[in-house]
């Protein structure tokens, strides 16, 4: 780069920050009138409360306008301020093709878009615009975008990085698109902080081809620990939100998380991009959200995960172990479905004629017409409601009769006189006759669904037909006899609780949130069958993102769903599946061990960053000491954040309490707790998503990781790590670790 080209940079970069400043001054005094604005029509409708409902609503719909205003003014604010200490970090240079033009247009790219106010002329463009794409997806040469119009294509002859800290550009470089250049290399080599942040500067192209996908309603995105797809997930949305602003907002898109430590951890990365964050939920919330409307209270994930990872030998484990399997499987799933097509279509097939005083009010051929033709759109639940509104009125006639009938024979009795007395006791008299005409239409159009679901486990002949064909577990019989314990208790299962409330919701309806636009289900491999069927069902009308690994599915005994088996179960046009085939988190020392703990070692490609080999340590004895020293150590190595994983919570909290608190350690135990960077204790399952700059593994061995199933979690604790892996042990190896190669690790002894 000539002395010239830097100095036409410095004074480009001044014109730049002069132009954000001038914005900024603007948007400060727009910010002041805005406030000021909406003060006084607060304090309009608090002085005119008591008024008629008419202005009233005026002024409340003032108001809220007012409100949206000013958020705008706010974040535009925001957006300049952020702009004013790194307004752009890439350019490239482009000649279109067929456009006669000799000199390319300079096209320089940031967080935002900022035009000359004066001149109209465009000094940056917003990242996710389309001519900035071809940042990300080529190299100097031949490259095109995707325009409204058509594609454009033509030449890059330059591409150039920058690095601006605080309006001063700190390096440049032009440079060509590969994995390890050095502004990656830069953001790799940073510890990790409490927060998630936006990797706008670099994305690269097989994540840049997920973020401007809009072309399939169905996405599935599978890719590697560290692949970066929990980042492409939001960038994604930022993309929407840009693309499609003039009919979708924040509140259109959800992202169903796995806990809300990291629904905590990501919640910077959209505003960072100058964008509202999106709804965020869980699977547990939506289940949470029918306490009130159940009968009994339903496990959380954290508890069933927490029984079934204790290593326990007891049978009543094993038995809980064998109906965590059987009932998030396809053969339980298939007894719900067989279960439910009875209801749906062959439940009324002997239902009687509804007689009454030699009257027929509704026929055995109604039934038929009406239950499987005229109110098939609709669920057996309303179907029934619908029917029995249809005979009542059917009804009504026969009991006004029957009530003057009533008041003949009392008046005649001459037992009373009083005319409403009179009256009242026929409607009683009338409605014992009718009671039980009436008992017979309630048992007939009424469910239960928690009666039906447990007649599931009671009823063996009933079970029998309906998993006929397939294999039901030798456990049966103590699977069922465990689950009535629980409902006998007003308690259900969480592997239940799937099952049930797809069962409920097929039979009622499911309360559907059609404003959802874009629905983003991250770590997807956590989720079973049933979970999948629930979602379609309360969001038909959205388009879907799907992002997961299923290496790292942190439940060792549900039924995942293979990834390419959810276009069956998610009925959407022109799914896509995108297999990711790079991973960016840790150094390649931790990767190739994480790699090597795997039955099937991935074919990911591993970033070109060197750091220490893992350590293998074997301990005498498993004590406070040790990890207190080792903390320190990495300290020392630069570590900003560190985490003790432990399998379980008991083993979290007993390593806590024996570290006697220390106030710089954070104990992380609920999917409810606020992410924090610096020392945490914290349950294998509550660390999926997160990552650290040093991870130390609480005891590998046999007893804590030897089944088969728990393989992949133990992968997935080791691949939080981003510069450091220590891993240790007391007694015997897990045979995970004892199958890896000794040259990926580093093994130590050391006596406490």
């Amino acid at each position: 780069m000539t002395d010239n080209e830097r100095a036409y940079e410095l004074a480009r970069l001044n014109k730049t920050l002069e132009e954000i400043r001038k914005q900024l001054a603007a948007a400060s005094s727009k910010c002041a009138d805005s406030r000021d604005e909406l003060q006084n029509h607060l304090t309009d409708y608090w002085e005119s409360y008591g008024g008629n409902m008419w202005d009233e609503a005026q002024m409340i719909e003032a108001v809220e306008r007012q409100r949206s205003i000013t958020a705008v003014i706010h974040q535009n604010h925001i957006t300049l301020q952020k702009a004013l200490t790194s307004p752009y970090f890439g350019r490239i240079d482009f000649i279109e093709e067929w456009s006669g033009e000799t000199n390319p247009e300079q096209i320089y790219i940031g967080i935002t878009t900022l035009t000359d106010r004066q001149t109209d002329e465009l000094l940056v463009y917003d990242w996710r615009a389309p001519v900035s794409g071809m940042y990300y997806d080529f190299e100097r040469g031949k490259s095109w975008y995707q325009a409204p119009m058509g594609n454009v294509t033509g030449t890059i002859t330059l591409k150039r990085q920058y690095k601006i800290i605080d309006g001063h550009i700190k390096y440049m470089f032009d440079s060509d698109l590969k994995i390890d250049d050095e502004i990656l290399q830069e953001i790799l080599t940073k510890s990790a902080d409490d927060k998630m942040h936006t990797i706008v500067t670099s994305i690269q192209r097989e994540q840049n081809q997920v973020i401007r996908n809009e072309e399939n309603k169905l996405l599935l995105v599978t890719g590697p620990a560290g692949s970066g797809k929990t980042s492409i997930a939001l960038h994604r949305i930022a993309y929407l939100l840009y693309r499609e602003r003039d009919t979708i907002a924040a509140k259109n898109i959800l992202i169903f998380s796995p806990n809300h430590i990291f629904s905590d951890y990501i919640s910077n990365v959209l505003p960072e991009m100058g964008e509202e964050n999106v709804l965020q939920t869980t699977f547990q919330d939506y289940i949470a959200s029918f306490k009130d409307l159940l009968p009994l209270e339903i496990e959380d994930r954290t508890s069933q995960l927490e029984e079934v990872l204790s290593g326990s030998n007891s049978k009543e484990l094993s038995i809980r172990i064998a109906s965590v399997k059987y009932k998030t499987s396809a053969a339980f799933e298939a007894v719900i479905e067989n279960y439910l097509k009875f209801y749906q279509e062959q439940l009324i097939l002997d239902y009687p004629d509804i007689q009454y005083g030699g009257q027929t009010l509704f026929t055995k051929a109604e039934w038929t017409a009406y239950y499987l033709t005229d109110l098939a759109f609709l669920p057996p639940f309303r179907r029934l409601a619908k029917i029995r509104e249809i005979i009542n009125l059917r009804i009504r006639p026969i009991t006004h009769e029957l009530r003057r009938k009533k008041e003949a024979e009392i008046t005649a009795a001459a037992e009373e006189v009083n005319e409403k007395t009179i009256k009242a006791l026929a409607r009683v008299a009338a409605r014992q006759e009718l009671g039980e005409l009436i008992a017979a239409i309630d048992r007939l159009t009424r469910l239960n669904p928690l009666a039906l679901y447990r007649k599931l486990f009671e009823d063996q002949t009933l079970y029998q037909q309906l998993a006929a064909g397939s294999v039901i577990p030798q456990e049966w019989p103590s699977i069922c006899k465990q689950t009535r314990s629980w409902l006998n208790a007003g308690k259900m299962s969480n592997e239940d609780s799937f099952a049930f409330l797809y069962f409920q919701g097929m039979l009622e309806g499911f309360p559907v949130r059609n404003t959802i636009r874009y629905l983003v289900i991250d770590e997807a491999q956590d989720y079973t069958r049933l979970q999948y069927k629930i979602l379609a069902h309360l969001f038909p009308r959205c388009s879907w993102t799907i992002l997961g690994d299923p290496a790292q599915i942190v439940h060792p005994y549900i039924h995942g769903v293979k990834f390419e088996e959810l276009s069956g179960i998610v009925p959407l046009a022109n799914p896509r599946l995108v297999n990711l085939s790079r991973s960016y988190r840790s150094t390649k020392e931790i990767q190739a061990f994480c790699n090597a703990l795997l039955s099937e070692i991935p074919s990911a490609e591993i970033i070109n960053r060197s750091g220490k080999l893992p350590q293998l340590v074997k301990l005498n004895q498993l004590k406070p000491e040790y990890f207190l020293q080792t903390i320190s150590q990495l300290q020392e190595d630069g570590c900003r954040s560190i985490a003790i994983i432990c399998k379980t919570i008991r083993q979290s909290i007993a390593l806590y309490q024996a570290m006697q608190t220390p106030k710089n350690i954070s104990l992380i135990i609920n999917e409810d707790a606020e992410f924090r960077r610096g020392i945490v204790i914290i349950p294998a399952f509550l660390a999926k998503g997160l990552e650290f700059d040093g991870v130390l593994v609480y005891d590998v061995t046999a007893s804590n990781y030897g089944h088969d199933a728990e393989r992949n979690l133990l992968y997935t604790v080791c691949t939080r790590a981003l510069h450091h892996l220590i891993v240790c042990y007391k007694g015997e190896l897990s045979p995970f670790i004892k199958s890896v190669n000794s040259e990926l690790y580093h093994p130590l002894s050391k006596s406490f």
